[in-house]
């Protein structure tokens, strides 16, 4: 059974459950944005050395007493993280409801197990099969992003539907989503917590964000993350740096194919 079918249960509840929170959030709007997986990722599996969560599709790797989850989240999980698609920073709403995540996006847990320290940076790597390279887009990435809006130009009524075209939409298009500064100011600030942050582990530490990259070509199937920079720190202090490597592959819904 594929990952797209262990989670299509838990998906029609949280389906549901966003409904509800759109009906309570967007005031006057027309139409309830409806998100619809159309292509998701998931874990290869085969690996001696990774575990995946049947339910989730998150993919384990451990090393060293260092623990490295990584689970792909699709349209609807993305959708979830805010509960006003308004401040959603990683997804555009169309004018009929439909929703379009603008980028690919994992969320990244770093589990020290019993070591007395681990230095984790953000930075990860996605390479596809066909030698394509991309870096996770940084915070500084999005912080340019938002200042490159002029605010001044951000004077839509808030009790309209959310679909102000500001004349940078075509370079920064989730901006079409907010009808206000307080909502971009919100999208903003959803970014500076939810990504994956550089940082130090003692034993027993956890940390946890998303790591994002560019949306991925509809043709992309297999691609490899790879998340280079975690050091242990032995009780000498001497670093011993070490490299996860994760295998998934895009999957493109008939639906999807035929559009």
């Amino acid at each position: 059974m594929t990952h797209h079918k262990l989670r299509s249960f838990q998906r029609q509840h949280l389906y549901l459950g966003i409904l509800f929170l759109v009906g309570v959030f967007l005031v006057g709007c027309a139409v309830v944005p409806q998100p619809t997986v159309e292509v998701y990722i998931e874990a290869i599996e085969g690996r001696a050395d990774t575990k995946i969560h049947p339910e989730t599709g998150a993919v384990t790797m451990q090393q060293k007493g260092v623990a490295v989850t990584i689970e792909p989240l699709d349209v609807i999980e993305i959708f979830a993280l805010t509960d006003d698609p308004r401040i959603n920073p990683y997804l555009v709403v169309g004018r009929r409801g439909n929703v379009e995540p603008i980028y690919t996006v994992f969320e990244m847990t770093v589990h020290n197990l019993d070591t007395p320290r681990v230095l984790v940076e953000e930075s990860a790597m996605l390479i596809d099969k066909n030698g394509a390279q991309y870096a996770n887009l940084p915070y500084d990435y999005f912080e340019d992003l938002y200042d490159n809006v002029t605010r001044s130009e951000q004077n839509v009524s808030s009790t309209t539907y959310p679909h102000y075209h500001s004349p940078y939409r075509n370079y920064y298009p989730h901006y079409q989503t907010y009808v206000d500064i307080a909502a971009l100011e919100e999208g903003q600030a959803i970014v500076a917590e939810s990504l994956f942050e550089s940082g130090k582990l003692f034993k027993g530490a956890k940390r946890r964000g998303l790591i994002i990259f560019d949306r991925l070509n509809l043709d992309t199937t297999d691609m490899r993350i790879i998340v280079p920079e975690i050091s242990v720190v032995h009780s000498d202090e001497k670093q011993e740096k070490l490299k996860f490597k994760f295998d998934f592959r895009q999957v493109v819904t008939e639906k999807s194919a035929i559009e």
